[in-house]
């Protein structure tokens, strides 16, 4: 029953930030689609986790996200468009997607990855995110002109913290995370940008850009993941068997 509070005082929040900002009219229907299907797995998933998981994974998603979109609008690499700049549905709307990617991460993707026994040695993990990682800088393009100090600063803090909890897991569970960053995040950006206009991209109105999906969305996924297991105070792990 707290778990299902907890999901509908989210839910509720979610829902007034996007009528009281103004970005009812932008969304459109594939979004509004994506958003209901979303709600619907946070209900399915608060009826299977623990309380403090549960908790710790919005509070999580929330920080790391809100401190995203700041840098990432302060930067002028994207714009929200609804009252006054205002952009806490945008947030919270990610806490929507990292909860999607949460659940299909240990529910699905981990889980076939285990089946199908594909393994590599745990000391890749961090190497694969390095690679992964240098995406970000090799693909910016245009992005170059307001990546600053605090763009790069997040993204490295990002970036050594990953490859502190990814060495921690073993690598069904890592590539899992990664996977369904890339699944996820593809549809999640163009639905929210170009298919509805709440955020565009600068240099990218059509399409969001490379650095973004392939690079930026593993390194957040993985700190969500990692910081709400230690807020709660469980192994990362633990949902995964």
């Amino acid at each position: 029953m707290q778990n299902l509070l907890l999901a509908a005082l989210f839910i509720f929040v979610t829902l007034f930030t996007a009528f009281h900002e103004g970005y009812v009219p932008l969304i459109s229907i594939p979004f509004y689609l994506s958003i209901i299907a979303g709600f619907s797995i946070t209900i399915w998933l608060a009826r299977n986790i623990s309380t403090p998981r549960l908790l710790s994974l919005i509070l999580s998603i929330f920080i790391i996200e809100y401190i995203k979109e700041t840098i990432g609008i302060r930067s002028g690499m994207w714009v929200y468009h609804g009252i006054n700049g205002f952009y806490n549905f945008g947030v919270w709307a990610w806490v929507l997607g990292g909860l999607i990617v949460y659940t299909l991460s240990i529910k699905v993707v981990i889980r076939q990855i285990r089946r199908l026994k594909l393994s590599l040695p745990g000391w890749l993990n961090p190497v694969i995110l390095l690679l992964a990682s240098f995406l970000i800088p090799l693909t910016m393009g245009d992005y170059w002109r307001g990546a600053g100090v605090l763009f790069w600063s997040f993204y490295v803090l990002l970036l050594i913290a990953g490859i502190y909890t990814s060495i921690r897991m073993d690598f069904p569970v890592f590539a899992g995370i990664v996977i369904t960053a890339w699944i996820v995040g593809n549809p999640s950006e163009y639905l929210g940008s170009a298919a509805s206009g709440v955020w565009t991209f600068t240099y990218n109105p059509l399409y969001p850009p490379f650095f973004l999906l392939f690079g930026c969305w593993p390194l957040e996924i993985l700190a969500q993941y990692s910081l709400s297991a230690f807020l709660a105070n469980e192994p990362m792990d633990k949902d995964t068997f």
